[in-house]
């Protein structure tokens, strides 16, 4: 293990994939530690079924290497049904069912090619910062405690742990303390995948599994606590992944609390597959094949940076001199106690953009207040409850993370300059010199 490297991403979920692959492609001598043995993050450790729109109906939004790995998926994966019946899966971009496996190794491969250094298996235990600029962190692995010094870091480990570590200010939930529920995604098999897609036809738009949902409520027979059905995406044939059910009055950063979670979750999930078998047609006979290695969270630390996202920029189609990425996912807020969810799930419908709106994230939503050399990217990024319920969507924060790596190589060039101090129209050039070869009309 090296001692120095130009450039330090936590995390590899999204975001910190995109980052690290960003900043190494761009000359960056640089290290991704990742907690788990596999990169991913909800999409393999939590098991999130499907990526959420890379478009707006109308325009590509989401490019560079977050659409990369996408292409990588479907050149050898699985082409769901729903996209000959989908309209709004765009070409087969948007609401991507993902494979897990095929996913790890698409990841594995991304990163290695960069030329990036790579640590599983290996957690942030501490920081040494001075005078608002972050000196090293001290990684915890097999090996023991080691100290490894960069001049740029990027926290993408979903819940700012490197970036409060390092004094930064955040947010965390709702005027009560309250974040949104998880939920243990899991995959069953043995579907009868055209039974299922004849179901699918017959309900419209009301197909998938709400009019299950609405007939089951009727004869009190939905899963305890549950208000609605979350997504479900066929995998292969006869497999599908399901983002449903709820664990409520969750404290993800409560380790005792979490650990409860993560087994009420787990007790949850025969009741979930009784109803699927009862009430779903194609699923009569299925399994459960796996659940999620771990609980999915949809929300902790919210990084207070030199911009904050609001509700009224999403409502206003805000947009920013020094946007970095464009998204448009309504907001999305699970609720954290269950007799608050049918407010939610209303909020999502009304708030749904028109086909060809978006919305701007601007630079300074990446740096934290009064820290000169890390940047922060993914759902913790700064905005109020309400926006980060729409850039939490695991495709904006491809293009979050790939702007924070980008921008970390632009400091090495400069000559390690503050990151606030960036030059946002370079970094913007940059992004767009960056979009998938061969595919037009990308933007940031």
């Amino acid at each position: 293990m090296k001692d120095q490297y130009d450039v330090i991403v936590a995390g590899g979920g999204p975001s910190g994939v995109a980052a690290a692959v960003a900043a190494s492609r761009n000359g960056c001598n640089t290290l991704i530690i990742e907690q788990e043995a596999y990169f991913g993050g909800m999409a393999t450790i939590a098991g999130v079924p499907a990526f959420g729109p890379f478009t707006n109906g109308e325009q590509d939004l989401i490019g560079g290497i977050g659409r990369e790995i996408l292409e990588a998926l479907k050149k050898d994966g699985y082409k769901s049904p729903f996209y000959d019946r989908k309209p709004d899966r765009i070409e087969g971009i948007d609401w991507y069912s993902i494979d897990p496996e095929h996913l790890k190794r698409v990841m594995d491969d991304l990163v290695l090619e960069s030329g990036c250094d790579v640590l599983f298996h290996t957690t942030v235990a501490e920081v040494r910062y001075k005078d608002g600029k972050i000196e090293a962190v001290r990684v915890c692995n097999k090996g023991g405690f080691k100290w490894i010094e960069a001049d740029y870091f990027i926290d993408c480990t979903g819940d700012g742990d490197l970036a409060a570590m390092a004094g930064a200010l955040w947010d965390y939930g709702d005027e009560d303390g309250r974040v949104q529920s998880g939920t243990l995604c899991f995959r069953v098999a043995n579907i009868d995948v055209n039974r299922f897609m004849d179901y699918v036809d017959k309900e419209g738009e009301n197909g998938n599994l709400s009019v299950a949902s609405e007939k089951a409520k009727k004869d009190g027979r939905f899963p305890l606590n549950e208000t609605k059905v979350g997504g479900m995406a066929l995998q292969a044939d006869g497999i599908a992944g399901l983002n449903f059910g709820h664990v409520y009055d969750l404290k993800p950063l409560d380790p005792w609390n979490k650990s409860q979670a993560e087994m009420e979750a787990r007790r949850n999930l025969p009741e979930l597959i009784t109803f699927l078998r009862e009430y779903v047609p194609g699923m009569e006979k299925c399994v459960l094949a796996s659940s999620g290695p771990g609980l999915g969270i949809r929300e902790s630390r919210r990084i207070k940076g030199g911009y904050t996202l609001t509700k009224e920029d999403y409502l206003n189609r805000a947009d920013f001199p020094d946007a970095i990425a464009y998204y448009s996912y309504p907001i999305d807020i699970h609720a954290a106690l269950p007799e608050k969810s049918g407010k939610n799930e209303k909020l999502y419908q009304t708030s749904k953009y028109e086909n060809g709106e978006c919305y701007g994230i601007p630079y300074r939503c990446l740096i934290p207040q009064g820290l000169k050399n890390l940047a922060v990217a993914g759902r913790i990024i700064s905005a109020d409850r309400i926006m980060m319920s729409s850039i939490r969507i695991m495709s904006a924060c491809f293009a979050t993370g790939q702007a924070a790596g980008t921008a970390a190589a632009l400091g090495i060039k400069a000559g390690g300059i503050d990151l606030l101090d960036i030059d946002t129209d370079i970094l913007r050039k940059w992004l767009r010199e960056q979009k998938f070869p061969g595919e037009e009309g990308l933007t940031y």
